[in-house]
Parts: C-alpha cells; structure tokens; sequence
C-alpha cells in the first residue's frame, strides 16, 4: 500500500466572473440596467425638455428593431453558436426592453405637459386633481397598454434569458413582444382625453396591474412551448396545432377577408385640416392581397391534413409533403404583405371602388342625424356625389385595420418559427434546460399570472363600481378576464391538488394565455362592451 498523503486540499480561489454568464448579480443586468437607463432617459427628458430625447412613437420603432435583432441573434446562435452572437442578442434584447419602458415614460411626461400637469375635475370652480402627478400615468387606451404589456413581457423574458440554458425563450418571446409593439404602432399613439366619469386613481392601479399580468402570463407560455419540445413533441403536431389556430383566426373572426371575391379590404380615411376622420362603415378591396392570403391558408390547411395523416398512419410521404407546405407557404404570405402595404401607399383614386352594397351605409354616416328623414336612393345620391367629391382625398391608413394587419404578421412569425424549430430540433432540445427546470419555471410564472389578474379583477370591480355604479356587470371584457384567471387557477389546483405536471399543466398554460390574448384584443374588436371605450381600454 502507498504512504498515506499528509497533505490537505485547499480549495484554489478563483477569479469571479463578470460576464453575462457570471456572478448572480452580473446575469440579472440585462434585466436590471434597461430600468436605471429609462429612469435617467425620462429625468432628463423632464429636465431639458422634449428636445432632449427621442418622441415616444421613435423610441417605440427602436425598440421593435431591438427585440428583432436580439430574436435574430438568438436564434441565429443556435444553429451557428458563436458567443459573441450570444451576447449580441442579449445586449440588444436589452435595450429593447429599455427603449419600450423609455417611450412610456415619455409618454407620461408628455401626457402631463399637454394639461401642465393640472388635470381640472370642474372647470367652473377650477378644481383639480390631488393625485395630478398619477392621474398622468400613460393608461388611456389600447396603445399605453400594449406598451407596457410589452414591457412587462420583456423584463420577464431577459429574466429568463440571463440564464445560458434560457437564451431560447428570449428568441421565442423576443417576437412575440415586437409583434404587440407593431400591433400598437399600427394603432397610432395620438393621445386621448378620457370620460371624467374614467378618470379615477383605480385606472392605472388596474390597468397597470393587467398590463404586467400580460406579460408574465406570455413568458409562462413561452416556457410551455419550450418543455412541449423538450419533452419531444413533435414539430409536426405543433404544426397541427400553430395552422388550425390561424385558419380558425381567418375563418371565424375576420372581417377583412372574403373568399368569394379573394380580397383584402382596409377602411379609407380622410385627411384633413384638423387630422384623420375614420369612415368607419366603407371599405374597399385592395386588389391582389385577398387572393395570396387565400391561397396561403389553403396550403396550410392541407399542412394539417398531411401532418394527421402522417400522425395517424405513420406515412412518411405525408410528413415530407407536409413540410414542404409548410415551407411553401411563407411565399404567399410574404408576398402578400409586401403587395398590401405597397398598395396602401400607391393606390388612388379610392372613391371609385366602393362597393355599390357600401354606398347606403355610406350615405347614413354621411348624413348623420338626417339619415332618418332620407330615403335610400337619397342616402347612396349622397354618398355618390360625396366621394365624387372628396375621392382624392381618400387614402389608406393602417391604423384603420390594426388587427388584420397584425394578424397577417402573427400569421407569417407562427409559420416562421414551425419552419425553424423543424431544423436541427435535436439541436435546439438539448439546448434547453432539463424538462423539470422549465415545468418549475412555468409554474412560478403562472402563479405569478394568476396573483396579477386576481388582483385585475378586484380593481376592476372597485373601478367599475365609483365610474358605473356596480362591482359586475358581466361586460364582455369583464368575463373574458374571469375566464382567464378560472383557466390559470384550472392549471394551479390539478397540479397542487391532483399532482399534475409536465404536459398536462404545460397544455394549461397554453390555454391560459389564449384566453388571456383573447381578452386583451378579441374582446375589444370582436364583442360589444362597456370597455370598447378608448380602442380597448383594459
């Protein structure tokens, strides 16, 4: 036997790390420094004026280009792992998350300048707000939300991201938030004077704590997306399930499409002295467009056919074809795109393609008050020989079409990102953390979710009694909520009280955020309510 060692291991010191990858404190920079840098960007904007920095709508577009590239880089690394890729894309996902909070920041302070900072609650005995400093708080309408949604969904993804086995959920989410920046910028960010009977201190506590819910609620569904493939999902049933949803999207909730005449239609509007007047009841076909986005679900449909049969049958044939649809696919929507928003800046001549069946619809909103002393034939004379008239004046704009525009663009991201998880999936599964460590993730986050819309439920009862009179109305927004939260504590009680877990809790979370999207946009294009007030306002 050899002589036993008498010497004793000391343990090396060793130099710590400052990398992103580093210390605790370092890996959460990402997230922390994007806060600080808008807090200093908003003092000096307060300080020296507006000159001082970029407009709101400027940070906005910035910041949608950041959240680009940062998903580009990401996504780009894990085909092509190069580090400083990797860094690249957390960087600039970084100042993505910066220059959105920026902009709503900005836009507080430009909120409470355009009043001086008093907000009058009687004109005639010039009293006015004690709270004047919060009541400016940027929550007014769809826009402000979908900002700070943003917001909310970036902070909780570089979170997430700082983590190298998390880099992934960055490159998924990354879109996703870019895609709810463009929906608001197609909404326009014009500021909007609320009701007085809305402009209570509740609104930005609810609609603030809706906002940050909407967020963490999509990083839970970002997450359960990234354990459905770690745990081998296979790309071909996410493609099932990504194409059925759009082509119900197409069937069932768009009033833009039509099948017959294969076209894309976007409401015109005036310009004028005195800004843009939405006439809401016309619109007209944008000829071509129709056609390529008909053409694009058709192909997908028959993606989801090949894919069952191949998931029923085993048949490899369908799996190739299927794939080679869901490729082909991108063609159309693509072109499509490109073709509605080049017709959008060089059509003229607008007043010549109403449809002859608008003309009535027409002449009553022209008409106004007076409509009901008119007859029909006098109601389309008047629409005639109003865009006779006013024709040149006719242009597209895409804030008239917010949603189908950004549901083209959904369309063509979902799409996108089947056809890249369909490369090297082997690749991108053993990237991610272990299946555990995302179902632990997914779960915080949707407690989280859970905690924050049962909070937005109770402001928005308190809200709802000082401005309305009663704590529940059944309003369509009020229920969609409700439904939301029920579905996120359906995920939390089978997995506390029936030991749930993994794919199960995974698909209720993905449910959950459906019904979460459903609520932030389908409730306030789709259904009546007290809340399609101010585009939307949550």
């Amino acid at each position: 036997m050899g002589q036993a060692s008498n010497s004793i291991n000391v343990p090396v010191a060793t130099t710590p790390k400052f990398g992103l990858g580093g210390s605790r404190i370092m890996r959460f920079l990402p997230a922390i420094l994007p806060l600080l840098g808008a807090l200093i960007l908003v003092a000096t904007r307060k300080k020296l004026g507006p000159d001082s920095v970029p407009a709101d709508g400027t940070l906005i577009v910035i910041a949608v280009l950041c959240y680009i590239a940062a998903a580009a880089a990401l996504l780009t690394n894990f085909w092509a792992p190069i580090k400083a890729l990797e860094r690249f894309g957390l960087i600039v996902g970084s100042l993505g998350v910066f220059f959105n909070l920026s902009s709503w920041l900005v836009r507080w302070v430009t909120s409470g300048e355009r009043e001086n900072w008093i907000r009058m609650t009687n004109q005639i005995t010039g009293e006015y707000h004690s709270w004047w400093f919060f009541s400016y708080i940027p929550f007014a309408n769809l826009y402000d939300l979908s900002v700070a949604f943003a917001f909310g969904a970036g902070f909780g993804t570089m979170l997430v991201s700082s983590r190298p086995k998390g880099r992934l959920a960055g490159a998924l989410s990354m879109p996703l938030i870019a895609l709810i920046l463009i929906f608001a910028i197609f909404m326009g960010n014009e500021f909007m004077n609320l009701p007085p009977v809305l402009d209570s201190y509740w609104r930005p506590i609810h609609v603030g704590v809706a906002s940050m819910s909407y967020g963490i609620a999509l990083v839970s569904f970002t997450l359960a997306v990234l354990y459905l493939m770690k745990d081998g999902l296979r790309i071909e049933s996410m493609a099932i399930a990504v194409c059925s949803f759009l082509l119900a999207g197409f069937i069932l909730f768009s009033n833009a499409f039509s099948f017959f005449s294969a076209s894309y239609k976007l409401t015109p509007v005036i310009a004028g002295p005195n800004g843009v007047l939405a006439i809401r009841p016309l619109q007209v076909i944008v000829p071509g467009v129709g056609i390529l986005v008909t053409i694009s679900m058709l192909m997908l449909f028959a993606v989801v056919v090949c894919f069952v049969y191949y998931t029923v049958k085993n048949n490899e044939q369908a799996k190739r074809i299927g794939h080679l649809l869901l490729k082909a696919s991108l063609i159309p929507q693509a072109i499509g795109l490109g073709v509605l928003f080049y017709q959008m800046r060089t059509m003229v001549g607008l007043g010549s393609r109403v449809p002859d069946g608008q003309l009535p619809a027409l002449g009553k909103f022209l008409a106004a008050s007076s409509a009901d002393q008119m007859t029909i034939t006098q109601l389309v004379d008047g629409a005639r020989n109003w865009l006779g008239q006013n024709s040149s004046l006719l242009t597209f704009n895409s804030r008239s079409n917010p949603v189908e525009l950004a549901a083209l663009l959904t369309a063509l991201v979902a799409t996108a990102f089947v056809v890249l998880f369909s490369v090297k999936t082997d690749r991108i599964r053993e990237s991610l953390p272990s299946k555990e460590r995302l179902d632990s993730l997914t779960y915080r986050f949707v407690g989280a979710a859970f905690a924050g819309l049962a909070i937005l439920l109770v402001t928005g009862a308190v809200w709802a009694n000082e401005s309305w009179g009663r704590y529940w109305g059944w309003d369509a927004k009020e229920t969609g909520a409700l439904v939301a939260w029920l579905a996120y504590a359906g995920y939390l009680h089978t997995r506390i009280a029936h030991g749930w877990s993994g794919r199960r809790s995974a698909y209720f979370a993905l449910i959950g955020f459906l019904l979460v999207i459903f609520t932030y946009l389908g409730v306030s294009f789709l259904l009546p309510g007290l809340h399609s007030y101010a585009g939307g306002l949550e």
